[in-house]
């Protein structure tokens, strides 16, 4: 199933969480309201799926819950369709962190941040960024989101409870607290796995790829250092995760010629290009003459399983384009089918091409 490309603005009526920099509730230098005065009025939602989130009511004098709401009843939604859940998901991002312009000073600040998600977090969620961070669940630093745009979405499902959706997003000033940089004001793409729980009441993530890249440095503050939890991962599931990279490596290489992609899966590429196409053409490619990897991470939640590598792939051709040997990070989703057999449906690779496209501006290293 893909649904129509089309766009959401982040502001909603009645709501001043997200919009336009600086029309945001509450003053300078502080949290952004009404985000952490609602917390304490909604924590039930986040636990008894039986109850939502009124966007009616007034909360803590500073105007209607509906931006809160809308996330909060979005992901509460069995039937929410990926777009709604990308918009869902970024809506939540952008209720963490300061105003516009400002970024988190202290741990607990960032601390509060990811109290905020962790309720929507997938035990098996994985994040990588195309910095090269990698965050689980117990390590998970949001973004500091001030405004965003989601567009051109395809969504696939491979199971009911399952929604893979490839997106691109715009998210201008947005900052990365705990690594200190300002990220790319530019249209960069995403590729996204939710998966509803049933438990919870709600749909979780269960990985997530990032393909913008930082534009500059937050000079006058330092990162914001937070100590998470590790995930600890069994040796049976990080055997098992190897052995799924070392298959794909001999699919990459031209060495296997076994089906492991689910009929419904997704790829996104650092380019931008991303398969299921919208013409429905299959991916053109040639073999790569090598593939190593390094610097494995597995996640696992029964199923979904997530794993996540560094890569050097020689000589790989996509779509007629050569593709740089140089290690980049890749992000892959597995979900096990009845027949207990571990198929690919999603997959995040970070390299880029060897040719920058022709309306990126090269300019030389001294600069």
């Amino acid at each position: 199933m893909a649904e129509v490309p089309g766009a959401f603005h982040a502001q909603r009526p009645g709501c001043r969480v997200v919009g336009e920099r600086g029309e945001r509730a509450g003053t300078p230098g502080t949290p952004k309201e009404p985000a952490r005065a609602s917390i304490a009025l909604h924590l039930a939602t986040l636990t008894d799926p039986r109850r939502s989130v009124n966007a009616t009511e007034p909360l803590s004098g500073r105007g209607p819950a509906a931006c809160l709401a809308h996330e909060f009843n979005t992901f509460a939604a069995p039937n929410a369709t990926g777009e709604e859940l990308a918009n869902a998901w970024f809506g939540l991002v952008s209720l963490t962190g300061r105003q516009a312009g400002e970024v988190a000073e202290s741990a607990a600040e960032v601390e509060a941040s990811r109290a905020l998600v962790q309720s929507y977090l997938d035990p098996a969620f994985t994040l990588i960024r195309a910095t090269g961070e990698r965050y689980t669940a117990g390590t998970y630093v949001p973004l500091d989101v001030d405004e965003y745009n989601v567009s051109d979405v395809i969504v696939t499902e491979p199971r009911k409870d399952i929604r893979v959706v490839r997106y691109f997003v715009t998210q201008p000033g947005a900052t990365a607290p705990d690594s200190g940089v300002v990220m790319g004001d530019g249209k960069a793409p995403r590729i996204s796995v939710l998966r509803w729980d049933e438990g919870l009441g709600h749909w979780v993530m269960v990985s997530h790829a990032n393909f913008n890249t930082p534009i500059s440095a937050i000079c006058d503050q330092d990162p914001v250092t937070v100590t998470g939890e590790l995930r600890m991962t069994s040796q049976e599931d990080i055997e098992l995760g190897t052995s799924l990279i070392e298959q794909w490596r001999d699919i990459t290489t031209g060495k296997s010629k076994e089906k492991v992609r689910h009929v419904a899966n997704q790829i996104q590429l650092a380019d931008g290009q991303g398969w299921p196409a919208i013409d429905g053409e299959p991916i053109e490619w040639a073999p790569a003459k090598a593939y190593d990897f390094a610097n494995v991470g597995v996640a696992r939640n029964n199923d979904p399983l997530v794993v996540s590598y560094d890569a050097v792939a020689i000589d790989l051709v996509m779509e007629g384009d050569g593709y740089r040997a140089k290690s980049s990070p890749r992000l892959l989703t597995y979900l096990l089918s009845a027949e207990g057999k571990w198929e690919l449906i999603a997959l995040a690779n970070f390299t880029v091409p060897q040719v920058a496209p022709d309306d990126v501006k090269c300019v030389p290293v001294s600069s």
